[in-house]
């Protein structure tokens, strides 16, 4: 093979190192064997004086595992007061600007900078994932508040974490030059489209907190999420750009490579210490010191010796997602990009070619990460991606212009960004309208087993690949690609199912349907002829309309939306444009109706009757509900199916919170029914008083799978089996069908949807 891969054993021991961080004893046996190993190097040798000792590779591996090893015992994380799920009073700070979902909470990463133990406050850096449903002034550093921890099991992220007191100020960010550049350039956007708007900030600079929760999950189905985060394309165009420049003023080489390192250091300090970033602009540098050196474009040990550096530098970029995907990304690149060029090029032209390997390049060595972070697999992450690549390089070039002259020429910045704001609006589009399309994000096996099976396709699909273009042998190469055609069969199978395109169709005779729109609520009540009432039309792009029409209704009499957090009426403009006919759209007291034009509020004590089903609403409190939080203005029904055998009831909770619902039990009791739909998706502040007053038979569950709130509380679990109820959970079951037998409730599931 002509490859060296001598760069590639440093940077596995290494990073093997700084993941699971051995003991002192574990460092010293690795000293031993890499003493061991040195000792062989001194022996009388046979062989070639060229010739390099099979063991090499060993030596290089340990010599990066000891560097970083003993680099990382003087870096141990410290810990919180318990490893499982716990509150306590932290001052904290966001990382970034936080997210500002249309619920108007804030969300993003943060850090636990101190927490209150009983002698007093214990200084700690622990990254966490923050909620916070209260107002925070603007230029808010570190605040302190009671804040409700869970651990997350994977991920950048060690905990998430829920403020649950109204936070208290400490302390206000200092904002610096490239704060006051960033935010001029925010404001230079608004006349350009929603999209673009959202996008092009990530673009440049890796800013995402304009990106709503519905975009920022349509680019992370898409395939498209890494383009608004920085990587080594922003940093290769830049320092590409600079190198232009001078040598349109003949600087010599060595002026010219300090000044770009000096470019590419200034952009890292603007964009911040992302992994990515960081792992761009060393290698970066690196790449420039060896052309200088006459070393040439040795990109495979570049890749493997800036990481290292890094390892070295932070053993705990050992474990974060963003630094994995960055660096096997390029590495697949890097390794397979030039084969399956080739591949390729025999029924492609050149430039398409080139771009579609670069893309399943980076999808075959990310596959592992990609699977351990979400169970989900892209499918039309490679289209995506070809359709938007050749628009990078002019949304960055001008892009970057545009942000520099916001300030010192904000007209004429206006006027030049609309060159990168339209294709970053196509962007967006092209991300929303893939999310539509059937299959745009399949499952995967999940748990380890999945994980483990991602690691096991990648491996051998990059040998193989690597094998078929290094080899001389003929016979080799055409075993290598016969056996990557097969095992590429082998992987569509598992993510694209026979029923991809094709559903058998769904009986007339249910009763009651919960649609899986993933972390989020739509119940339908069948009421025969194709017509239904909605409750609840999930969070934006669910996929309500396609639930609908699975279940073939095509008439809502009426549409019933509990309250206005965005997990409940996101969905409704999706409905609206649906061509679903509507006839009523019913809210609860406490909804602004300005959010849903034609809304109507319904009061406790209403009631109506459709055929045989009819339904009475018990909450919640006209007057309550003014100063209520929005959980606690849940419209709560019971819905009454009127049988020739006995009356069925249903009765849905909304996510009316704990001691809302024991009020609302107070003033009106209720008798038990066959069916509850489970308070706030199953969540601790539900309560379980609801599910003992009921004793349902059947408890519905709508929850999002692997979310990140923890729905379903094992105590909501617990008080079901308690009471002998049967729990179907979206999560598990997918779609829900409930029908009402003269015995009994049956129960189906379509399972979750293609999305």
């Amino acid at each position: 093979m002509n490859t060296d891969f001598r760069g590639l054993w440093l940077l596995a021991g290494a990073w093997a190192a700084a993941y699971f961080q051995p003991a002192p004893l574990v460092l010293l046996i690795v000293l031993l064997a890499l003493g061991i190993l040195l000792a062989l190097l001194l022996r009388q040798r046979h062989d070639a004086a060229h010739s390099t000792p099979w063991f090499t590779g060993a030596i290089v591996l340990l010599l990066g595992a000891l560097a970083v090893g003993f680099i990382g015992t003087q870096h141990r994380e410290c810990a919180l007061p318990e490893s499982g799920e716990q509150q306590l009073r932290a001052v904290i700070s966001f990382d970034d600007r936080a997210i500002k979902p249309k619920d108007g909470s804030l969300k993003g990463a943060a850090t636990i900078e101190s927490y209150w133990e009983q002698t007093g406050w214990v200084q700690c850096q622990v990254p966490i994932y923050l909620s916070v449903d209260y107002p925070l002034p603007a230029h808010t550093g570190s605040f302190e508040t009671i804040v409700g921890l869970q651990p997350a099991d994977a991920g950048t992220f060690a905990w998430w974490a829920r403020a649950t007191s109204e936070p208290k100020v400490v302390s206000e960010a200092q904002s610096n030059a490239a704060d006051y550049l960033k935010q001029r350039f925010t404001l230079a956007l608004k006349h350009l489209p929603e999209n673009a708007q959202a996008l092009l900030p990530g673009m440049l600079y890796g800013d995402r907190s304009g990106q709503d929760d519905a975009l920022s999950e349509a680019m992370k189905t898409s395939g498209l999420s890494h383009l608004t985060a920085v990587s080594g394309s922003n940093i290769a165009l830049i320092a590409a750009i600079i190198l232009s420049l001078l040598r349109v003023f003949s600087i010599p080489r060595a002026p010219s490579a300090v000044l770009m390192i000096g470019a590419v250091a200034l952009f890292t300090w603007f964009v911040g210490p992302d992994p990515s970033v960081l792992r761009a602009s060393l290698m970066g540098s690196i790449a420039v010191l060896s052309l200088l050196a006459g070393r040439g474009q040795v990109s495979l040990g570049i890749l493997s010796l800036s990481a290292t550096i890094l390892l070295m530098i932070d053993p705990g970029l050992g474990v974060e997602p963003a630094f994995a995907l960055s660096v096997l990304a390029t590495l697949g690149i890097i390794m397979l990009s030039p084969a399956l060029t080739e591949i390729f090029l025999q029924f492609l032209p050149s430039w398409l070619a080139e771009l579609t390997a670069i893309c399943c390049a980076a999808q075959f060595t990310c596959l592992p990460v990609i699977v351990a972070l979400n169970a989900n697999f892209s499918l039309y992450s490679l289209p995506t991606n070809l359709v938007v690549g050749p628009l990078l390089p002019l949304i960055t070039m001008v892009g970057m212009i545009c942000l520099l002259l916001c300030t010192a020429l904000p007209t004429v910045a206006q006027f030049l960004l609309w060159i990168p704001g339209l294709p970053a609006e196509f962007i967006g589009r092209t991300a929303q309208f893939s999310t539509q399309l059937p299959g745009a994000a399949r499952p995967w096996p999940s748990g380890l087993p999945g994980i483990l099976l991602a690691i096991f396709l990648a491996t051998v699909l990059c040998t193989l690949i690597i094998t078929g273009r290094e080899t001389e042998h003929v016979r080799v190469r055409q075993v290598s690609l016969g056996l990557t055609g097969a095992l590429l069969v082998f992987a569509a199978a598992l993510v694209l199912p026979a029923t991809l395109f094709y559903r058998v169709p769904v009986d007339s005779n249910w009763n009651i349907a919960m649609c899986d729109v993933g972390q989020g609520d739509a119940l339908v009540i069948n009421l025969g002829n194709h017509q239904g009432w909605l409750i609840d039309a999930g969070p934006p792009d669910s996929g309500v309309v396609q639930c609908l029409r699975r279940l073939n209704i095509d008439e809502l009499p009426a549409v019933f939306i509990t309250h206005s957090h965005a997990d409940h009426f996101g969905g409704v403009p999706q409905l609206e444009s649906s061509g679903i006919k509507i006839d009523r759209r019913v809210v609860s007291a406490g909804f602004e109706l300005e959010k849903w034009p034609g809304a109507q509020l319904m009061e406790s004590g209403s009631s109506e009757t459709h055929g045989a089903v009819s339904y009475r609403v018990f909450g919640p409190d006209t007057s309550a509900a003014k100063r209520a939080e929005p959980n606690d203005t849940s419209l709560v029904m019971r819905f009454q199916f009127h049988r020739p055998s006995g009356n069925v009831d249903f009765f849905s909770a909304g996510d009316m919170e704990v001691d809302a619902m024991h009020q609302l039990l107070q003033r009106y009791p209720q008798s038990e029914a066959a069916v509850l739909k489970a308070s706030h998706h199953g969540a601790r502040n539900g309560g379980t008083e609801i599910i003992e007053k009921i004793s349902p038979e059947v408890l519905l569950i709508s929850d999002g799978k692997d979310n990140s709130y923890g729905h379903p509380h094992p105590e909501t679990l617990r008080a079901a089996q308690e009471v002998g109820a049967k729990i179907f959970r979206t999560d598990q079951s997918g779609t829900v069908l409930l029908t009402f037998t003269e015995q009994s409730v049956r129960s189906s599931s379509l399972g979750s949807p293609v999305r």
